[in-house]
């Protein structure tokens, strides 16, 4: 029983730390147009995330090992105890961690491709890309009729 509430412990705590850092890696996007400490931020969450890869894998085998498939199952068959409440706190206290981690990545991620968008945009303005008269389907063939104004024209 003692094994599924440091299994926890370990997951809560190293779910905050990623937490932390993808925080960070969050601030360092919304702050820095240039992509300042951006990669250092995302280099600082791969230790993290590793050890709780190989947490999630210790805690796999462990269930296997009680034949069970998930932690709630597994506390399920205790006798109603103080310890059983701590270990259900845990695991409810973990669940609203990786909900929280969820919403962070969800609005990371998001910042990312604003910020591809935004790169994507200045490389088009510097490389004087031309605009088309229509609509082309994604896989389609490019219309030979084009206009001949660049799209960032200043005499359109």
């Amino acid at each position: 029983m003692n094994d599924a509430s440091q299994l926890l412990r370990a997951e809560l705590l190293l779910s905050q730390e990623c937490l932390d850092r993808l925080q960070r890696l969050k601030r360092a996007l919304q702050e820095n147009a240039d992509g300042a400490d951006t990669a250092e931020a995302a280099q600082a969450m791969l230790p993290a995330l590793n050890k709780l890869n190989l947490l999630d894998k210790r805690k796999r085998e462990f269930l296997q090992r009680a034949g069970k498939t998930r932690m709630t199952a597994y506390v399920a068959d205790w006798p109603d105890t103080e310890e059983r409440d701590t270990v259900l706190h845990l695991l409810q206290k973990v669940h609203q961690s990786e909900d929280q981690m969820r919403r962070e990545l969800s609005s990371t991620k998001e910042l990312l491709k604003r910020s591809k968008q935004f790169v994507d945009f200045h490389i088009n303005v510097m490389t004087q890309t031309a605009a088309n008269d229509t609509y082309v389907p994604p896989g389609a063939a490019e219309l030979e009729n084009r206009r001949g104004i660049k799209m960032f024209d200043t005499n359109v």
